[in-house]
């Protein structure tokens, strides 16, 4: 028994051909979703095969950095059930993914006794198949579910974290906020929606000479932002011309049509596969775009790097806490500083490398003009 990645026509096809009947609508996420998530590198769809023949498929949801796998649909194929497939199917995922974890609907006044007898069913055979069900519950788009997991972790705080995270890492907080409940409190109602609710995410679309204007804007709005400079449109070309020159790569991060940021792309001498620059306009912050730019510029930098490299100042604990969550957790390169007399700063922290003792400032002129 072997798995093969499907790429996207092939997932359509069985998406439209199987999981449309094997699934309830409500439980069943938007194919465009799951193609989404194949551009962030954050989806793995599955078709089991034996002796060349399918006999079944797997949706899974990757955790930041592969740390885990949300089991999102299972199935077995039409005229393949009931010979144990299931189980084995289970046991070669296990194999190939450390910590497997998944939702299955639970049973409530909301279903007949058929199906309640049904969910129950379904949860002893994931119990039966080495998962065990999670001290807490979720309730995802209106839908109530229990929560399993199948790996070492014996904290379920862990694997409840791990579990938001695949959540949170492609949600904003407002929708997180509206439509997922995880973990779903005790005698917390759960939350009614029509089924599963898409956001507007962005997207990066290459650089074209005809937008030479909008960059422009955005770039001076990069400079504001960053350094409180107000760039003149003939400063802002330079950088234009420099982010679009041999070894870089300039993007517009898109929301449908509109350009709501960019996304700078660079080499140091190999690869372009630096993020050197990173903007989103301030009325679109805080909805996880930047996050989903990043994820978009890691799957382009992918195909022909093994890394992607950001440079952050020590001073921006925000983007850095950003960095980390967002899978960057080798220390690549240390930058330090000599200032000489007369450069006016406050210390905003100190900090230990190697031992060693250094200070984080800030420059007291760029605060008071904030």
């Amino acid at each position: 028994m072997e798995l093969r990645t499907l790429n996207k026509e092939e997932l359509t096809a069985l998406y439209r051909n199987e999981m449309t009947e094997d699934f309830p609508s409500a439980e069943l996420k938007p194919l465009s979703a799951m193609l989404r998530l194949m551009d962030l590198g954050r989806y793995d769809p599955l078709l089991v095969t034996e002796g060349g023949e399918a006999v079944g498929y797997a949706m899974l949801w990757l955790a930041e950095g592969r740390a885990g796998a949300l089991l999102e649909y299972f199935g077995v194929l039409r005229g393949k059930r009931n010979g144990g497939l299931g189980t084995r199917i289970l046991e070669l995922l296990a194999g190939r993914y450390s910590q497997l974890f998944g939702e299955a609907e639970a049973p409530g006044e909301d279903a007949s006794p058929e199906e309640n007898d049904l969910r129950r069913r379904r949860i002893a055979f994931y119990q039966r198949s080495g998962f065990r069900v999670l001290d807490y519950q979720c309730a995802l788009f209106g839908v109530r579910f229990h929560c399993l997991y199948r790996g070492p972790e014996q904290d379920d705080r862990r694997v409840e974290a791990l579990h938001r995270g695949v959540y949170a890492g492609y949600f904003s907080p407002a929708h997180m906020e509206r439509y997922i409940q995880l973990p779903l409190g005790p005698g917390e109602a759960v939350k009614p929606a029509r089924s599963w609710e898409e956001e507007a995410f962005s997207s990066l679309v290459e650089y074209q000479e005809s937008r030479a204007g909008e960059a422009v804007a955005l770039i001076q709005g990069f400079w504001l932002a960053h350094n409180h400079c107000r760039q003149s449109e003939d400063e802002a070309k330079a950088d234009l011309r420099a982010w679009t020159g041999e070894g870089h790569k300039l993007y517009f991060i898109t929301v449908g049509e509109a350009a709501v940021g960019l996304l700078h792309l660079g080499s140091r001498g190999g690869a372009i596969d630096w993020l050197e620059d990173l903007f989103v306009l301030p009325e679109y912050q805080g909805r996880g775009i930047g996050s989903q730019a990043i994820w978009l510029a890691e799957a382009i930098v992918r195909q022909y790097s093994q890394s992607m490299y950001i440079e952050a100042a020590a001073r921006n604990e925000g983007a850095i806490r950003l960095y980390r969550r967002l899978g960057y957790d080798c220390l690549n390169t240390v930058t330090v500083r000599k200032d000489f007399p007369g450069y006016d700063y406050d210390v905003v922290r100190e900090e230990r490398v190697y031992g060693e003792r250094f200070e984080i400032r800030k420059d007291r002129a760029e605060q008071d003009e904030a």
